[in-house]
Order: C-alpha cells, then structure tokens, then sequence
C-alpha cells in the first residue's frame, strides 16, 4: 500500500505540472509557440522514429489490448483478495495512472501546437473576410489545375485514380516535399517518417475517418479503405499533425501545400482535388449560380472521381458510428480552443488567402 501511496503522489505531481503548462499555453501564445517547436517537437521526434522500426501500428495493437488489460486487472484483483474497498481503490489507481500518463503524453507532444500561433501568421499571409468573388476565383484557379494534373495521372475503369507508389514510397514523397516547404516557408522542422495502414481500416471507414494521428505513440495512422486520391491528401494531413501543426484547418491547408508544391504529379492531382471538394461546397452554399459556372468546368477525368467516390462512399454514408465519432471529435476540438468539427472546412479561407497573395 506504501507503493501506491508513492505512486499516487508523482503521478499527482506529475499531472499538476502538465496543468500548468496547458495553462499557459492558454495564456502565452509565445510560450506556446516555444514549447510546440523544441521541447514538444522532440518528444514528437522521438516517439516518431521509435515507433517507425515497426511496420504495423502500435497504437492501434494498443487499442486493442484494451479490453485485455481490463479482463488481465480483473483477474489480478480476484487472486489478488482482500476486501472489496481495496480492489477497488486499487484498480481506481490503476486507471487514474493510465489516466494521468495519458494526459502527460498529450501536454508534452501536442497540446501547444492548438495554442501557438495561427499558421496564416507563420506563412505571412492575410486572412481577411471571404467574398463571394473571392471563392469563385480560387476555385476556377483550382479547377484549371485538376484537370491539368488529372491528364497527368492514370484511372481505372470505374473512374478512380491510381495511386503510382505504395505507402511508404507515399510518406517518401510527402516528407521530401515537407523538407522543401517547411525551409521556404521556415515554419519548423521537419523529419523523415513513415505513414502506418490501420488494419481495422474498412470498419474504421464507418467513422468516417480518413486517418488519425496518435499522439500516445508519435504514429501517423492511415485507413488505408479509402480511395488513392483521399488517402494520398490524408498521409499529408496525418503528417502534418506529426510535426505539430495541431488545429484541423492548419492541417488541412498545410496538407494541400505540401502536394501542390511537390514534384509528383498524383500528389499535385490530389491536393487540387481535396481542395476542389472544399471550395465547392463553401461556394455552393453561398452562391449556387456562380457555384454552377465554376463546377461545369471541371474535367470528365475528375467528375468521374468524384462519382465514384460518391458510389464508394454510399455503403458508409448513414452510419450510427460516425455519429458517435462526430460527437467525441466535435467535442475534443471546442475542447482545444477550436471551433470543432467545422474547423475542417475552415480551410477555406486560408487557401483563398494564399492564392490572393500569390
């Protein structure tokens, strides 16, 4: 009971400091910035390149290994004996450790990264109120440059793209154009990682989750179900929160950076067409006229894409698991400062910010 009782104590300790900083992460958007690009970025780092030797995910086995340690806890507390009153202190213990490690993960590889300063601010870029006219322009601009990539990339017979490389010659190719934008744009730094496929990745697909960072392991996971040219912008995005970029939109744009400026012509093909999808719905629910004019012009070669996405997407589109997920991932995010799920659509405003500037 001695050693509970020490345990208690450093993991309370332990907890109350990483309240403190998650704090003033709140409070010092400086301090933030500092924590998020040296002492955040190692543990990130480390995690990253301990993890990366093991061609399967670990925290998905993590994950899994749940329901095992519950029974495994159980089990031990029943050999174990004594009174019920300390069983249960003793596994309550046990799952505020859990708990407490958890939330030390968390403080010391991601939490900054929502409080540090905006990435529009970091690439220099004004992110003023959106016209209609705005929207429209950058969509064209868009537009032109799908169907320029999408001639440049090959199809299968019901319409989708293929991808040319598998995953890890995938992360290659993203970590390299990473290297590129971040020196441009000094936003921080970047290093080699490779991108791990989810094997629960087809029931994953009813969450609607295209792939997820774990900050607990340093992984950036993909599920693996979805169509190339998703699962291509998804690697960037999942990348992105890697290197701490934390909030959804950020993510989101620094992804569809990092494929438009790399030197493969799916990726290009790919981030034109992830933010295609964006700026279409944005301009499609302000102006639909002026939405109808710019959607004409896309190309058959990415209309057929789109399609049968669509067509993949209808066995997962009504799905009580998405619901749940939207509810947990809605209410992490406001969590965080951010405006929550809807942050994934922000990025609106930051891609037609960048095109007006360049």
């Amino acid at each position: 009971m001695k050693r509970f009782k020490t345990t208690t104590i450093v993991f309370s300790l332990i907890t109350a400091i990483c309240a403190v900083l998650h704090l003033l992460f709140f409070i010092n958007k400086d301090f933030a910035d500092w924590f998020n690009e040296t002492i955040a970025y190692f543990f990130r780092f480390i995690f990253a390149k301990l993890t990366s030797f093991i061609p399967f995910s670990v925290a998905e086995i993590l994950l899994f290994s749940i329901p095992l340690l519950a029974i495994a806890l159980v089990v031990y507390l029943n050999a174990k004996g004594g009174s019920v009153k300390n069983r249960i202190v003793i596994a309550a213990k046990f799952f505020l450790t859990a708990a407490a490690s958890v939330y030390f993960l968390f403080v010391f590889t991601f939490a900054a990264g929502y409080q540090c300063s905006s990435l529009d601010i970091r690439l220099d870029i004004e992110k003023n109120d959106i016209t209609k006219d705005d929207l429209y322009d950058t969509l064209v601009y868009v537009i032109e440059k799908t169907n320029e990539y999408a001639e440049k990339v090959e199809f299968k017979e019901d319409g989708a793209s293929v991808l040319p490389v598998d995953y890890n010659g995938l992360s290659k190719e993203i970590c390299a154009s990473y290297d590129e934008v971040f020196a441009k744009y000094r936003i921080g730094n970047n290093f080699n990682s490779t991108v791990k496929p989810l094997i629960i990745s087809p029931l994953m697909t009813y969450t609607h989750i295209s792939g997820v960072y774990s900050f607990f392991t340093g992984e950036a996971n993909l599920n693996t179900n979805y169509p190339d040219y998703v699962c291509a912008f998804s690697v960037a995005h999942e990348l992105a929160h890697q290197r701490g970029v934390a909030r959804e939109n950020e993510a989101n744009f620094l992804a569809y950076l990092v494929c438009i400026e790399s030197d493969n012509d799916y990726l290009k093909y790919s981030g034109y067409l992830s933010m295609y999808s964006y700026l279409s719905s944005a301009l499609r629910n302000t102006d639909y006229e002026l939405w109808k004019d710019a959607a004409s012009n896309l190309c058959d070669k990415a209309n057929q894409e789109l399609i049968a996405y669509s067509e993949f997407f209808n066995k997962y589109r009504d799905s009580a698991m998405s619901d749940v997920s939207d509810i947990f991932n809605d209410t992490y995010l406001k969590l965080q400062g951010t405006e929550g799920i809807k942050s994934y659509g922000m990025v609106v405003d930051l891609a037609v910010a960048y095109h007006k500037k360049n």
